[in-house]
């Protein structure tokens, strides 16, 4: 079946997307003991499998989620603190979730990361070193590396100390092998990620204020003092995660997204007319006018992973080439059927 739908007489077209077969992306505390197993299994496969791109042009390449971290520091100027960020990634999650389950056998989908189940970092099942969690805090005394749990002793290929940046860094793509590190700050999601934070953001009245309120204000001042879940996320991991070039090297990259994903998914469903289409920004950092204003005629790139996509294919989560939905098992996290979003007071 292909659907049709006319909106300001834009196409967008799904696949045949039912109840029956659309995939649930759950909370990683939702997860058994053996679904978690399988998921780090599933990254210990991509970690092993040969990459596609050339070694010869990315000298740090090494194996095939080094080819995810490739495709992230290259497009990394035009898909951050932009109207590309939410876009972007929803794509980016997908191709990870295809190759894990086309190339590594993966039975299940993404899981995703709640911040604000747990106000202490290593309460979370997530991160609590045991052996169904993605490990745990860096080693003080071994320059921050992750040595415990099942990503223990974990080697990543580029540099992690890169900030922000309008131009890719010289010789960002260099082979300079060094430990998976965390430095975890829970502070950083108690206060920017609580469930308050995520009602305020799903309480947002447009996608300008949303995208202020989810990722970083376009208010230097207000930037200096505060942020929103997406980076809050981040400075929790600090290491790893904390590049803004080669973050998805930490495996946690990708369940942070996926909660990113999830309240989007869920703004977006409040109000299917005024939501769902809704864009703003370019395709530069902090939106400055390098680019021109994104349409959902804009053509997003994703290098070897895969075709050039539209921002129309990338809007709805049941269309064009996805099929999925978000799951939640915890009252205490916001949900996509709450009739009445209460905002706090700030």
């Amino acid at each position: 079946m292909i659907c049709l739908i006319l909106l300001f007489l834009l196409p967008v077209y799904c696949l045949n997307c039912s109840p029956s077969n659309r995939g649930t992306r759950r909370e990683w505390g939702s997860l058994s003991g053996n679904e978690r197993k399988e998921y780090i299994n599933a990254i210990r496969c991509m970690q092993t499998t040969p990459s596609i791109l050339s070694r010869e042009r990315y000298p740090g390449i090494r194996h095939r989620m080094d080819d995810f971290t490739v495709v992230h520091i290259s497009y990394a100027p035009h898909i951050h603190s932009n109207g590309a960020l939410l876009a972007w990634h929803r794509e980016f999650l997908w191709r990870w979730e295809q190759a894990l389950r086309q190339e590594c056998g993966y039975q299940g989908y993404l899981p995703y990361w709640d911040w604000s189940l747990h106000a202490k970092l290593t309460d979370s099942p997530l991160f609590d070193n045991s052996p169904t969690s993605l490990s745990g805090d860096g080693d003080p005394d071994a320059d921050l590396c992750v040595t415990t749990g099942p990503l223990a002793n974990m080697t990543v290929h580029f540099s992690q100390k890169n900030g922000p940046n309008l131009e890719l860094p010289p010789n960002i793509f260099d082979y300079t092998p060094h430990c998976l590190s965390r430095h975890m700050n829970s502070s950083a999601t108690a206060r920017f990620a609580n469930a308050a934070v995520i009602r305020r953001v799903l309480a947002s009245p447009d996608i300008i204020t949303f995208q202020e309120r989810i990722d970083i204000s376009s208010d230097p001042a207000v930037r200096a003092r505060e942020f929103g879940p997406h980076a809050a996320g981040h400075e929790a991991m600090m290491g790893t995660m904390r590049d803004f070039f080669s973050s998805p090297q930490d495996p946690v990259f990708m369940l942070h997204h996926g909660m990113i994903d999830r309240i989007w998914a869920m703004w977006q469903a409040l109000d299917e007319e005024n939501h769902r289409w809704a864009i703003n920004g370019t395709m530069s950092l902090h939106n400055f006018p390098l680019t021109p204003e994104l349409t959902l005629d804009t053509n997003f790139g994703f290098g070897v992973l895969g075709r050039d996509k539209r921002m129309r294919e990338l809007m709805h989560p049941q269309m064009s080439d996805y099929c999925y939905e978000y799951g939640n098992t915890d009252v205490r996290s916001p949900t996509i059927f709450e009739k009445k979003i209460q905002q706090p007071v700030t």
